[in-house]
């Protein structure tokens, strides 16, 4: 299915771990981006408002979406692309309908925020991080411009490998500074920085192939 919608206050967490912690997870027909031997991962905590399935405007919804990003080497010349290694949401019954027409594999998480701090929390596992967005901090271009992506997603459903290519006139992110982050999902994280978008960004999930 063909998807539009809103996303709203967009935060990428970027942290580096050890490229045989998340080998195991990536099909294997995809190349994995390295720096000095170690993935990077975004975890993408967006909110989703006005998505509407392409030819049925009037039905709209909306929530919280969480993820975990995995930077990839797809195309010599073309933006990367990234692997979802594992979506989250507050709302089951989301989880549900999303799991039946995406391949994102959503689960249900406890999102809180307070302020600038975020935890997602999923029976003993957590990431928790937190923003200070008034303090001014320098770009780190190296990793800005492996950040800036979003022009494929690839996800796994059933062992088979999908992609989908997303459509977006702009995704102008910006270096905001995390004061606090932790995580269990990954034995080896390693906080690299964050980046934030201030703006609404309108965008299109067009139909998914299999790889």
């Amino acid at each position: 299915m063909k998807f539009t919608g809103e996303l709203h206050d967009v935060r990428l967490i970027n942290f580096s771990v050890k490229l045989d912690e998340v080998l195991p997870l990536v099909p294997k027909q995809l190349k994995i981006l390295t720096d000095k031997g170690r993935a990077i991962v975004s975890l993408v905590d967006v909110k989703l408002k006005n998505m509407a399935i392409k030819g049925l405007p009037i039905i709209k919804f909306g929530y919280r979406h969480l993820a975990f990003r995995l930077l990839l080497e797809d195309h010599p010349l073309e933006p990367k692309g990234v692997y979802f290694l594992k979506s989250f949401s507050d709302k089951p019954f989301f989880n549900f309908i999303g799991n039946l027409i995406s391949n994102y594999n959503l689960s249900t998480g406890s999102i809180k925020e307070y302020f600038d701090a975020v935890s997602l929390k999923q029976d003993n596992q957590y990431i928790h991080y937190a923003l200070d967005p008034y303090s001014k901090i320098d770009s780190n271009m190296e990793l800005y411009q492996k950040i800036k992506r979003i022009d494929r997603a690839y996800a796994t459903e059933k062992e088979e490998t999908y992609v989908i290519r997303i459509t977006r006139k702009k995704w102008p992110i910006e270096p905001i500074k995390c004061y606090h982050f932790a995580t269990n999902y990954f034995k080896t994280a390693k906080l690299l920085g964050a980046f934030k978008v201030n703006e609404v960004i309108h965008y299109t999930w067009n139909e998914s192939k299999k790889v």
